[in-house]
């Protein structure tokens, strides 16, 4: 029953830090994500204070602290669940906190352990002098420690996502493997002299890894479950009312550059903020080895519709595209008005043969859609496109942009309304897609 008792406070301590994590991560569009940062900045100081003199026996020989095991380990939880939300660049942020909020822990404490040395005993009371040698010492070790920690992370989780495509496995693998080695070396750093170094090792691995499995789970439904429009999602256009009942300069400022990177007559995103956003996309494609697609699309005759039915007959095509675009896209994909006729689809996760795949449902569904807006346009509405594939084909954005226009153009060459996936110009124009391979 002993053991019973260990194992309940110890689950309902990670699950209350745990949530208490998340809820303050949902809460990041509201508050900010310092909120966070400063909350996990506290566990780590606890972690190091609990480790130093709190254990208790989870089973039968083997001793945990929840420092260790609970605070630790919802460190690493914290920071994947800010790297698939986020990105890498956002994970970064919050481990040069850490580091920096370890090392000026780890000075002060050594100045008060120098301060405590020259006072005599009846100002210091009980305080043990080795607990102001030994705390600094586990906080700098713990620093150097984290930094590998979380290369691993975001490493391990990337490589394991090409083997691995059930995400609760994909998680708690992620973190298993890392505590290992994040309990190997440090554990090895710190009590390498003392007698029951096997014993330390084999407890703080039993300890993090039953830890990580809640965690792992957390996140699994979280992931899994977490609603698209939530109390505080600033897209979803209702702001919580309380004292601050207008919008702040930086609200405003926003609003405006949102409405800055629209396309005002089709309502997609426009070229600047292509700009802005497909160089981030093919940096992430690149670093997590995952194919990309980008997209060239080209309405065919579309200034020949203009000379002879008038610009407002044109934006009226423009207009019916960008809304097939829109409804053929899913949720992650990113639709651009690139110029004039000229559109641009960015689709993550995306290899040629899907991009091909898209491509055809785009056409298919101009055509399936046109009826419903005969009374409105001059004539039936065709698209060429051309297909770049990152980073097999491009590392770049201004490469992969001239990849797609390249093969948009070959696509004109073989007589228009079709998908160029290669720089093959031979193919049938009659042939709706274009594929050498």
């Amino acid at each position: 029953m002993e053991y019973l008792y260990q194992f309940f406070f110890f689950t309902a301590e990670a699950l209350l830090v745990g949530l208490f994590i998340i809820t303050l991560f949902q809460l990041r569009n509201k508050f900010g994500i310092a909120t966070l940062y400063i909350s996990l900045g506290v566990f780590q100081h606890m972690q190091s204070t609990l480790a130093s003199f709190l254990y208790f026996e989870l089973l039968p020989g083997f001793f945990v602290s929840p420092g260790s095991a609970v605070l630790f380990t919802a460190g690493l939880f914290a920071i994947l669940l800010i790297y698939i939300k986020e990105d890498a660049e956002e994970s970064r942020n919050l481990v040069y906190g850490l580091i920096f909020a370890n090392i000026t822990l780890s000075l002060f404490t050594l100045l008060i352990g120098a301060h405590v040395a020259g006072t005599p005993p009846p100002v210091v009371a009980d305080v043990p002098l080795e607990f102001f040698i030994y705390q600094p010492r586990v906080l700098f070790l713990g620093t150097i420690v984290l930094v590998l920690d979380v290369f691993l992370v975001i490493l391990s989780y990337e490589y394991l996502g090409r083997y691995i495509k059930q995400l609760f496995i994909r998680i708690y693998s992620t973190m298993a493997f890392v505590l290992i080695f994040d309990s190997i070396l440090f554990i090895s750093l710190a009590f390498y002299e003392h007698p029951q170094y096997l014993s330390i090792l084999q407890a703080s691995l039993i300890g993090k890894l039953l830890v990580s499995a809640l965690y792992s789970l957390l996140l699994y439904v979280f992931l899994k479950f977490e609603t698209q429009r939530s109390l505080f999602n600033e897209r979803s256009g209702h702001d919580f009312k309380d004292m601050f009942t207008f919008l702040t300069y930086r609200q405003k400022y926003e609003q405006l550059r949102e409405k800055a990177l629209r396309d005002p007559l089709t309502g997609l995103y426009n070229r600047g903020y292509l700009n802005e956003y497909l160089p981030q996309e093919i940096a992430m494609a690149t670093r997590a080895c995952r194919p990309m697609a980008l997209l060239m699309i080209d309405i065919d005759h579309f200034k020949l519709v203009n000379d002879t039915h008038g610009h407002q007959a044109g934006d009226k095509i423009l207009e019916f595209v960008a809304l097939v675009m829109t409804k053929t896209a899913r949720d992650m994909d990113v639709v651009c008005r690139y110029g004039g006729e000229e559109f641009t689809i960015i689709l993550p996760e995306t290899n040629k043969n899907k991009a091909k795949a898209f491509g055809g449902r785009l056409q298919e569904n101009l055509v399936m859609l046109f009826p419903q807006f005969i009374h409105e346009l001059p004539c039936i509405v065709t698209l060429t496109i051309g297909v770049c594939i990152v980073p097999d084909e491009a590392s770049n954005m201004n490469d992969a942009l001239a990849y797609a226009d390249k093969r948009l153009y070959n696509g004109k060459l073989s007589g228009r309304n079709c998908v160029v996936v290669d720089d093959d110009t031979s193919a049938d124009p009659n042939k709706k897609t274009i594929d050498a391979h």
